[in-house]
């Protein structure tokens, strides 16, 4: 089981992501791309997913891991409860996302990460 805080470090660990505020709330993104958030009310990654009907798949297949509530229903994303998630797992489910967009022509261009400017004394 993870926590919000580790459920975040770990999507922003994952390369090719960063945070960007969505709705007002600090979500992971790939380039100009929506991939997950860290819901704040609910012990839960909200995921971004290929379609509906690959959100259906995923909610069938494991119903211990995936679910939707009634504000999801039209979208194609998912919660993914804490309780069920390990680092690899959160990792892979994030991975295959931006593996999915990288594989799309994209809309929208890609912003490269930027380098950490270095910091130097006077």
């Amino acid at each position: 089981m993870l926590t919000r805080t580790e459920a975040r470090k770990i999507a922003l660990s994952v390369p090719g992501t960063r945070e960007k505020l969505y709705f007002n709330k600090p979500s992971i993104f790939h380039g100009e791309d929506f991939v997950a958030v860290v819901h704040d009310k609910h012990p839960a990654v909200v995921l971004r997913v290929s379609s509906i009907e690959m959100r259906d798949m995923m909610l069938e297949a494991e119903p211990a891991h995936f679910y939707i509530t009634d504000h999801y229903k039209n979208w194609p994303s998912l919660l993914v409860r804490l309780e069920a998630l390990d680092r690899a797992t959160l990792k892979a489910l994030i991975g295959a996302r931006i593996a999915q967009l990288d594989a799309m022509p994209s809309k929208k261009p890609r912003i490269p990460l930027k380098k950490a400017k270095k910091v130097t004394k006077r």
